[in-house]
């Protein structure tokens, strides 16, 4: 019996590098967005739900001081809206680095 020879896969083709950028800066906006919009409103639900009402709290107030905190140097609100995307990018280095440990041992 013959053996069929051993299939060499072609390289994976790389997306030109304008739909890479295209498709990060929209990844990025997504994410900031999300960070933006939808994090205050899970922030204000959990704190109803875990610690209860609390008196002059609201949906309004915590939105307020979540963008209004991104003009002033206050840590809390930055990371509030960056922290999404910057858990992204942090998944992707690690899915690097572990995709580059394997590399290594073969």
């Amino acid at each position: 019996m013959a053996r069929k020879p051993a299939s060499k896969k072609k390289p994976a083709r790389r997306a030109p590098a304008k739909g890479r950028v295209r498709h990060e800066l929209l990844l990025a906006l997504g994410w900031l967005a999300f960070g933006a919009f939808a994090l205050p409103v899970l922030i204000y639900l959990s704190g109803i739900i875990f610690l209860g009402r609390y008196d002059g709290a609201s949906l309004g107030r915590t939105f307020g001081a979540v963008l209004l905190g991104l003009g002033t140097p206050s840590p809390a609100s930055w990371t509030v809206v960056l922290g999404p995307y910057g858990l992204i990018l942090l998944l992707r280095v690690l899915r690097w680095g572990w995709s580059l440990g394997s590399m290594r041992r073969t």
